[in-house]
């Protein structure tokens, strides 16, 4: 899309200072002037639930072992990533996803799904002055309009699905607690497919599931699958899917990240990728990635699948995240810069449009 720009030290400072404002700028019920936000994908409901556990699976009693429980506690504010302090300047729509580790399967697996989403119930409870869930764009609109945060609630590896007499109830769980999208795998195998650790593809009973799923109204999500695997959700798919939180490959080399046809497979399907601010998917140079970085991504999947297709998929709160980017209310330097590169058309897409369109869409499938 033409020569690249580059932002020096006092260009991100401009935009981050640009960013901040962008939450302030108006009254919290007012849609005008607020930057809109929708994010596919954080990890703030496990890293908040699990804190000080040492015995939990995922790593994150360990890394936030020196955090003090009181910090660590509710959505409401928190040291974490997100916050609804943090996201209370903007109309932010936040897709919370109960991430599920590989080396949990069936029974010890949905136990654990439970876990988190009771931790979820409960803040719905505790910050219900501040948090709404929600299952559809109009649940959405209503959040905004009441000046909340709109939770959406997801699943990150769904290995307690397995081919026995349990799968079918907890599919119909899923759907009635309000679970809108599912990534099918996380790095290894499951008994659905394969993620990017491994080669092979979905399994058929994961192509049941995928079926199931979109029956159910839940978007099927390819991020963490391995090539072989998209493959197989492009042949099965009936409605659009997500790349909820996946970069572009010919960027930076990751194997999370995604093909140039991969990127025009989800753009042909109606589907959305969300741009991941993980500092290992963003850069194989850089341990800090810069906006340069990160805008590099965002050229080329403009490049390659159109201003449609791009949308947000931070992975707040399961990854290290670029200084620039961290926490979440710092997003809005990033809407500045893609807006000044690509014009704010593009950027108000790629923040919040394109998210909401692919919900319409799927809801209208």
């Amino acid at each position: 899309m033409g020569a690249f720009l580059t932002f020096n030290d006092c260009a991100v400072e401009d935009a981050v200072r640009l960013g901040e404002a962008l939450g302030d700028c108006a009254d919290a019920g007012s849609a005008q002037g607020r930057l809109r936000v929708f994010d596919l994908h954080s990890d703030t409901l496990d890293r908040l639930a699990l804190h000080g556990d040492a015995s939990a699976p995922g790593g994150f009693a360990a890394h936030d072992a020196h955090v003090p429980a009181a910090r660590m506690r509710t959505l409401a504010d928190n040291d974490a990533h997100i916050s609804l302090a943090r996201t209370a300047p903007f109309d932010w729509c936040q897709c919370f996803a109960v991430f599920v580790p590989d080396k949990l399967r069936g029974d010890a697996a949905w136990s654990f799904f439970e876990r988190v989403r009771g931790f979820w119930s409960d803040e719905l409870d505790r910050c219900a002055e501040r948090l709404l869930q929600v299952r559809t764009v109009e649940g959405m609109e209503a959040a905004f309009a009441e000046g909340k945060t709109a939770g959406m609630l997801t699943v990150e590896g769904a290995s307690f699905l397995e081919d026995d007499a349990d799968a079918e109830a907890r599919l119909d769980v899923l759907a009635e607690t309000g679970v809108r999208m599912v990534t099918l795998t996380w790095n290894g195998r499951n008994a659905l497919g394969s993620g990017n650790d491994t080669t092979d593809g979905l399994t058929g009973f994961g192509r049941v599931c995928m079926r199931e799923l979109e029956l159910r109204g839940i978007a099927v999500d390819v991020s963490h699958v391995n090539d072989a695997g998209f493959k197989d959700v492009c042949a099965v798919a009936t409605r659009p899917f997500a790349a909820s939180h996946s970069n572009a490959r010919a960027v930076c080399g990751h194997p999370r990240n995604l093909t140039d046809w991969q990127l025009r497979e989800l753009a042909d399907a109606g589907g959305i990728v969300g741009l991941n601010f993980c500092r290992e998917f963003l850069s194989d140079v850089h341990a800090d990635p810069t906006p340069d970085d990160v805008l590099r991504h965002v050229d080329h999947v403009l490049e390659v699948a159109g201003e449609d297709t791009l949308a947000l998929g931070s992975d707040y709160d399961g990854c290290d995240v670029p200084s620039w980017l961290d926490p979440c209310d710092r997003a809005g330097a990033l809407h500045a810069l893609i807006a000044s590169r690509f014009g704010r058309a593009a950027a108000d897409k790629a923040f919040f449009g394109n998210a909401r369109a692919f919900f319409v869409r799927a809801e209208e499938a």
